[in-house]
């Protein structure tokens, strides 16, 4: 089988982080590299000299011809670069969020099934110990009957918000096209919670304030609560602006026998199991790059089916979205769930 010719759409730390593990994995090569920021381009050109580089992305397809693009720039552009990929050929590997709203998902998933072309959501946390070994936990009935599950995005993000920040990335505090956290970051638990429960979420309430970072012109700190059909109920805490330990707390369950929590299994007069790690060689760059991105070349392969589908991706933007409409109303709103 010739290599897979990959298109990285969004040449910063998620799509570089997406091109080495295709490349070291042997079944992909690197034939393009887009980035509107003419630095960072260059930047990722050093990394793959014999790869073509271009500003101009329509124009840069044309000319590579791939067989896959990786969507890896801002957030409210996943589904314009996902779209135009699909009617250039290609399949998509398309970085969390999958959209910014539900109609831009159901967009790209009409040209998807139009197309026939893969599409894979790249949630990257269903790959990293322990929130994968805890879900599939769950999946398996360790802790019996589920009642409540909860996860966090504890992340302060303050180093890629501030102008100074060593981390600092513009497209975030844009003043017209901000990244929303709740999007941007509490999407990582939410998509593990909706992973492990596997019942549609019907209903959402959401409180949101931006009191921590003034430089980010947008909500930071968010209270989601979800009903699912099924009857169990998930809590979301999301924060951008906090200090202290961060970057924990991803996943929760709470069943009728047990609890899973931070990486051990716990039931009632027994000593706490601590859950056999099977996934640190798939983090690369405190994700799960070597996980996501070998599935997906497993799926072109015909290996495997698609672990993340598109409706994946858009049925956790639709909890966002309605989470957001929420917080604007003062009530409870229903969920466009994606069957």
């Amino acid at each position: 089988m010739p290599p897979v010719k990959f298109l990285i759409c969004g040449s910063g730390g998620a799509g570089l982080h997406c091109a080495h593990v295709a490349t070291a994995d042997g079944r992909g090569e690197i034939v393009g590299l887009f980035d509107p920021f003419g630095a960072q381009l260059e930047e990722a050109l050093d990394k793959y000299p014999d790869a073509a580089g271009s500003t101009d992305y329509e124009k840069l397809l044309d000319e590579t011809n791939p067989d896959v693009v990786v969507v890896a720039g801002p957030d409210h552009l996943h589904a314009e670069q996902t779209i135009t990929a699909l009617e250039h050929g290609c399949h998509a590997l398309v970085e969390k969020p999958f959209a910014t709203s539900v109609a831009d998902a159901r967009r790209m998933i009409e040209v998807e099934e139009r197309t026939g072309l893969h599409v894979m959501t790249d949630q990257t946390m269903r790959y990293v110990y322990p929130w994968r070994e805890m879900v599939l936990a769950t999946k398996a009935g360790e802790i019996g009957e589920p009642f409540f599950i909860q996860g966090d995005y504890i992340h302060d993000m303050t180093a890629w918000y501030w102008p100074h920040g060593r981390n600092h990335t513009p497209w975030r505090i844009d003043a017209d096209n901000p990244q929303n956290i709740l999007l941007g970051g509490g999407i990582h638990p939410i998509d593990l919670m909706l992973w492990a429960v596997d019942s549609p979420v019907e209903e959402v309430s959401m409180y949101s304030s931006a009191r921590c970072v003034p430089e980010f012109p947008s909500e930071d700190c968010y209270i989601l609560i979800m009903k699912f059909a099924n009857g169990v109920l998930g809590k979301c805490h999301v924060t951008s602006g906090c200090s202290g330990p961060t970057w924990h707390g991803f996943f929760e369950s709470y069943g009728l026998t047990g609890t899973l929590k931070e990486g051990s299994l716990y039931r009632r007069d027994e000593k706490p199991v601590e859950l056999e790690d099977t996934s640190t060689g798939n983090v690369v760059g405190g994700h799960g790059w070597a996980g996501s991105v070998v599935a997906f070349l497993d799926l072109l392969e015909g290996k495997a089916e698609n672990p993340i589908t598109s409706k994946d991706g858009a049925n956790n933007v639709a909890v966002c979205e309605a989470g957001l409409k929420s917080a604007r109303s003062g009530r409870s709103e229903k969920v466009e769930w994606f069957y």
